[in-house]
């Protein structure tokens, strides 16, 4: 099927089974689905719904409900409890999980054709600088997005699309369903962005003689392992990679193991794409069919057919460079701010950071509180700081050489030390990622969170450290304050939550050990690894293992 916009209801016209598993989703496994969410929803109110799902047929099938029923989709970021609390006030409903069994009754034709005027989704900006904005999509704008992609990089009758990004997202949305979707192409994102799952699928998609299309991300791109068996030459058609800029490096590195081109997508929530490039070519950015633009006071401004209004200037906060076919990204327009009635640029005071020995880099953040001070996140270039002695020098360290250009009151007065600075699946650190670095400010019962890395599907290592105001160091012990054994276990149960999604309730502990205390201030690590109905745990620093033991859970479908 050639590419059909989204207003005409593509995923009903096409009819394209499939010999891919199960969780590679293709318009005919859509029908049926899509029909059981509208069935569903006809007994619901209607309104914008809230859809947070990461099996990507629940999502795209609920998705096309809610469309074919006159409601809008609210789309989060993310699905922790804060972001998707902000949400509630200003939603109708939520989809749950799966159709709720209803009565089967006769529904209603689908409609031949979606408004294009319509509102189809609302999304939210990253929020890296201030509390994520709501934004609205209509019908029309993302169509003519599509048509560009379709346009410059097209799905024919033997492709096939790999997302190791969130749908949730508007970048994910549209490369890794909303185009194959308008062009009748099978499609997967079901736990992609693990290396040893990826060449699983890429393997699936060889044996349906599928030609693939890779939607990444600069953070999936630059841990490609090498060690791995990759596919051979002309497996992959293309790779397309958005977010943040691509290194150098990682761009080359990733084409020579992925043995196809990397393209980068240049763009926002707000504007929709706005360039491309691939860098073995030409370093400067494309601007997109349909868009133009120029230079406002040194940032880029444009006009976009993906926009609200297409034929209005639109300033993004971007330092760019014109040149003879696009233009050149040179960093951030000056973030001021004020603190303590003092106005500075977070620019500046970043780049006195990084010029202190042992620094790498710095992002100072605003964070929203009474009395208006900053957080600052550093990354070393050595080893992080251990323990409470350690991390006070370095912080002594770095707000001396701030002092000799800022006032006093103007410095930074929390301080996170990183290895990485954390980033999103679109390699940004957004408001939800700051908000989880500064938590226990505020939250005296919970670890201080600094990292997590996915070493595998199952399993999930998380860089901690015990804050100084820890409530549970009150009285345990006077002289010698350690985290107790039963909050390393509550720590370990919310954290793997978090980390693998709701389960039952707890029904028992094995090969509990508690082999060395946790004290105030230090770094440590929480491996959980992901069982069988339940999960391990394990506490490390450098003085070795501190606990570990194995939870067991309920099973699925055991809790009365």
């Amino acid at each position: 099927m050639s590419f059909v916009p989204l207003s005409a209801l593509p995923w009903r016209r096409a009819k394209t089974a499939t010999t891919l598993p199960d969780h590679w989703v293709h318009s005919e496994a859509l029908a049926a689905a899509t029909d059981r969410w509208r069935n569903w929803l006809a007994d619901q109110q209607g309104g914008a719904w809230l859809l947070c799902e990461r099996d990507p047929l629940t999502f795209c099938s609920a998705l096309l409900a809610l469309w074919e029923t006159g409601r809008v989709a609210v789309l989060s970021a993310d699905d922790r409890p804060e972001t998707l609390s902000r949400i509630q006030s200003s939603i109708d409903g939520r989809i749950p999980c799966s159709p709720e069994p209803t009565i089967a009754k006769p529904l209603p034709q689908a409609p031949n054709r979606l408004d294009d005027q319509r509102r189809a989704l609302v999304l939210f900006t990253s929020g890296s600088s201030g509390e994520p904005l709501a934004l609205a999509k209509t019908f029309q704008q993302l169509d003519e997005e599509l048509r560009v992609h379709a346009q410059l990089w097209p799905l024919d009758e033997s492709a096939g699309v790999i997302s190791q990004v969130s749908h949730q997202h508007i970048y994910g949305l549209l490369t890794g369903v909303l185009h194959p979707l308008c062009s009748g192409r099978p499609f997967c994102s079901k736990d992609c962005h693990f290396p040893e799952v990826l060449t699983q699928r890429l393997a699936e998609a060889g044996a349906a003689q599928l030609q693939v299309t890779l939607v990444s991300s600069p953070p999936q791109l630059s841990r490609l392992p090498a060690h791995t068996q990759w596919p051979k030459p002309g497996s992959l058609s293309r790779i397309l990679s958005s977010g943040a800029p691509l290194a150098q490096e990682h761009a080359t590195h990733a084409e020579q193991l992925l043995n196809a081109p990397v393209i980068e997508i240049y763009g926002s929530t707000e504007t929709g794409g706005i360039a491309w490039r691939r860098q073995q070519s030409e370093l400067q950015w494309t601007p997109l069919p349909g868009v133009n633009v120029r230079v406002d006071d040194g940032c880029l401004a444009l006009t976009s057919p993906f926009l609200e209004s297409p034929h209005t200037w639109w300033r993004h906060p971007d330092r760019v460079s014109l040149t003879d076919r696009g233009f050149m990204l040179m960093g951030r327009e000056d973030r001021l701010v004020k603190v303590a009635g003092k106005r500075l640029s977070l620019d500046q005071m970043e780049r006195v950071l990084q010029s202190v020995d042992g620094v790498q880099a710095a992002r100072c953040v605003e964070l929203g509180r009474p009395d208006g001070r900053l957080g600052a996140i550093i990354k070393v270039t050595a080893k992080a700081p251990q323990d409470h002695e350690t991390r006070r020098q370095l912080i002594q360290q770095v707000r001396t050489a701030l002092a000799a250009h800022f006032e006093t009151v103007t410095l930074p007065r929390y301080w996170r030390f990183v290895e990485e600075l954390p980033s999103n699946a679109q390699g940004k650190l957004d408001r939800g990622l700051i908000q989880r670095l500064f938590n226990d400010i505020d939250d005296h019962k919970s670890p201080r969170w600094l990292a997590e890395a996915v070493t595998s599907q199952d399993v999930r290592l998380l860089t901690l450290e015990v804050p100084e105001k820890l409530i549970y160091l009150d009285g345990h012990f006077d002289q010698f304050p350690l985290v107790p054994g039963v909050v390393l276990v509550q720590w370990a149960m919310l954290l793997a939550q978090q980390a693998f999604g709701e389960r039952p309730g707890f029904q028992g502990i094995d090969q509990l050990k508690f082999q060395r205390p946790l004290r105030s201030g230090m770094r440590f690590t929480l491996e959980l690894s992901k069982r069988e109905n339940g999960f391990g745990f394990a506490y490390k620093s450098d003085e070795g293992q501190h606990a570990g033991g194995r939870i067991r859970l309920a099973a699925l479908g055991s809790q009365s």
